[in-house]
């Protein structure tokens, strides 16, 4: 498992001082949004992508969204930046997704040293799943193997179902109207036309997956099992445990005979990792490699609704055998 790598506490203690000078001339409590120190609006930091994506589809323009991880980087594998401190420092809210996907953020909060910041995690009240590892676990060392993300026994990918995409958005509302209540009412209209997109989404996905034969698959890593639970799929195997663990070549033996025995049509790589593990274990099983994407990264308000229909393409063209 890739620890990630952090600035020390006294540089992000510093950068976040130096962004509390910068902003104390205006600074307020929750319902008086200090914002960017231009126009006043509250600031919103989101620590990934697809919870800027829900984000920005609540506050529309009443607030300023920000957020913390670049497109494209692992959220497993994160290195701070002063810009990053000195944003938490300035933000009034800060939003996770939570579950021990973000854990890195805390740091960061925790420096900005602000009893006024409202910090929500979006997957609060779901229930969350523990790693689905439903063969050949024995291969890995016992200490890892009941484990989840970054020691979390949970999956974190929670958005990978539309409907706790819905969730999530009103468990954001909510924070907004906490911390900006003059502009509730924008919040309250965005998030339920929002939710509205999303079971139409929901719906959408049901439909494309439903007359699906072959529903196996072999994924990286257990990042799908909330898509698959949704849309009647089945995780029959993982690659990696861990993201960037590489399996044993038994392991990899162990797969091959496994995806063989059930006729699996599917593996699946992602575009955070390196596509070796999944290419050498199809070629070995004569089956076809897919890349889905679990954590996306695209930021605008279409950002998860195209992380979601995209995957969705893959997943029905793979199990579709086209």
């Amino acid at each position: 498992m890739t620890t990630p790598r952090f600035m020390t506490l006294g540089q992000i203690l510093l950068f976040a001082a130096l962004g509390g000078l910068l902003m104390a001339a205006g600074c307020g409590g929750p319902g008086s949004p200090t914002g960017d120190g231009e126009d006043g609006r509250l600031l919103v930091v989101s620590t990934v992508p697809v919870i800027y994506s829900l984000v920005s589809n609540v506050t529309g323009e009443d607030a300023r969204v920000e957020n913390l991880l670049p497109p494209g980087s692992s959220p497993h594998q994160v290195n701070f930046t002063p810009a990053q401190a000195k944003l938490v420092a300035e933000a009034d809210v800060v939003v996770k997704n939570g579950a021990g996907l973000d854990f890195w953020a805390d740091d960061l909060i925790e420096a900005a040293g602000t009893g006024d910041l409202v910090v929500v995690e979006a997957s609060q009240g779901l229930k969350l799943l523990k790693p689905d590892l439903p063969a050949l676990t024995s291969d890995f060392p016992p200490e890892e193997s009941d484990a989840g993300h970054d020691g979390e026994d949970v999956d974190p990918h929670v958005w990978l179902d539309a409907r706790n995409a819905q969730r999530m958005a009103r468990n954001i509302a909510e924070a907004l109207i906490e911390a900006d209540p003059g502009h509730a009412d924008g919040y309250r209209t965005r998030v339920e036309a929002y939710v509205t997109r999303l079971e139409a989404l929901h719906q959408d996905i049901l439909e494309r997956t439903a007359t699906l034969e072959n529903r196996r698959f072999v994924a990286f890593h257990s990042a799908f099992q909330y898509y698959a639970r949704a849309y009647g799929l089945e995780q029959v195997g993982v690659i990696a445990r861990f993201p960037g663990q590489e399996p044993s070549p038994q392991y990899l033996g162990d797969l091959v005979d496994l995806v063989k025995s059930l006729g699996v049509h599917a593996i699946f790589t992602e575009p955070q990792f390196s596509p070796r593990p999944a290419e050498v274990l199809a070629q070995e099983a004569g089956v076809e490699t897919y890349e889905v994407d679990p954590e996306g990264a695209e930021l605008s308000p279409s950002g998860y609704e195209n992380l979601m229909r995209e995957n969705t393409d893959v997943f029905v063209r793979a199990l579709s055998g086209d």
